[in-house]
């Protein structure tokens, strides 16, 4: 018999309320199965609701240009010092090579990220190598969508040379930066983050680039690094700095939004060994990343209405049964990705679209390709 406090709680979300903070909390520490099972029935009721059934997917490419980084996170097994085995840094002519390959083979994105790289300069300043990044990609293909940069590489590049973030993210802007990768979120608790990645941004650091990116017209995706040190609590207190960080653009008018949410779960197989065996684990726990996925759509969903698993981290298999408990995306391509596979994923690198199309046939319902802006991309216009 279901609880009748989350009855409740689900009935005035399929109402079109917004849960509070406490009632996210109380959904996530469900254990009854008829209540889990009432919570993933409302987040799929929700996802049709708010987006319909038709489950979309974009033609991607990941380049993550080089894993030489100046931090050392705890979950991170991608960075490298200089001169490390394993090290590498891709020039320009090896940027363009990928991107060709990944337009050649229907991309309509290319998503670029790396490590912090204090070498990483043209003429002394760092800004000036993240606009060639950009540059020798837009050059050649200035109609492909460039989805760079996340926060933390923008806070890095602003400290590297001294600007404000608006000066950054405005150059990075004109070069041809098109929307913002809302990763190094991990958890939006500082007190998470100093066991997680004390050397990288604070919460309110990270929540006011984003804003600021949001001013200045570009878009942004959202993610939550789960399943490590944090609580439910904490969880839930992640997932409403996101929604009050929507709310707040809508409400200001700013051009840029939040078009998507992403749970990512921790992959400790090749961590670092400290929170490795602080977790206990080396793979996701699929039932509570689901359970988070189901709550997620819920608190979310009025304000930021596309949710995304990771195929990476939990496999096509888990990936698809995440499409039951509130998304409605099923991810990119990537045609590569370097950053949760060198952490030991199960997910493989590289996805085809026949493989995203079939796994969202076998719930019986329609596929959609799509831009990164959540846009539908019409194959008879990619194919002329």
């Amino acid at each position: 018999m279901i609880n009748k406090s989350v009855d409740s709680i689900l009935d005035r979300a399929l109402m079109g309320y917004d849960m509070s903070a406490s009632e996210g909390v109380f959904l996530l520490q469900q254990t009854d199965s008829e209540n889990i099972s009432a919570i993933r029935i409302t987040a799929d009721r929700l996802r049709k609701q708010q987006v319909g059934d038709t489950v979309t997917y974009v033609i991607n490419r990941n380049i993550n240009f080089t894993n030489i980084c100046e931090q050392h996170c705890s979950f991170c097994a991608f960075r490298r010092d200089e001169g490390e085995d394993g090290v590498y840094w891709l020039d320009w002519a090896q940027i363009l090579a990928k991107t060709t390959d990944a337009v050649k083979r229907g991309a309509t994105e290319i998503c670029m990220q790396g490590g912090l790289n204090p070498q990483a300069k043209i003429n002394g300043k760092s800004l000036a190598y993240y606009i060639k990044l950009v540059e020798t990609i837009k050059q050649d293909f200035p109609h492909l969508h460039l989805h760079a940069f996340s926060p933390q590489e923008i806070q890095f590049i602003a400290r590297e040379d001294g600007l404000s973030y608006s000066q950054v993210i405005l150059a990075l802007q004109n070069a041809g930066v098109d929307s913002m990768p809302g990763t190094a979120a991990e958890i939006l608790d500082d007190r998470v983050r100093q066991i997680l990645c004390p050397e990288k941004i604070n919460t309110a650091t990270w929540l006011e680039i984003v804003s600021t990116a949001h001013k200045l017209g570009l878009s942004s995706t959202s993610t939550i690094l789960s399943g490590h040190i944090e609580t439910a609590e904490q969880q839930i207190s992640h997932l409403e700095k996101l929604r009050s960080l929507q709310q707040f653009a809508i409400n200001q008018g700013y051009p840029g939004r939040i078009t998507e949410f992403i749970i990512l779960p921790f992959v400790g197989k090749e961590a670092p060994k400290p929170l490795r065996k602080r977790v206990g684990r080396d793979q996701p726990v699929l039932a509570d990343a689901l359970l988070l996925t189901a709550v997620a759509r819920i608190f979310l969903g009025n304000w930021i209405p596309n949710h995304q698993p990771s195929w990476v981290k939990l496999g096509l298999a888990g990936a698809t049964e995440a499409l039951k408990w509130g998304c409605n995306d099923i991810g990119g391509t990537l045609m590569e990705e370097h950053i949760t596979s060198m952490a030991g994923a199960i997910g493989g690198t590289c996805m085809e679209v026949s493989s995203l199309q079939n796994a969202i046939a076998s719930l019986q319902r329609p596929d959609q390709q799509r831009d990164t802006l959540y846009q539908p991309v019409l194959t008879e216009i990619m194919s002329s």
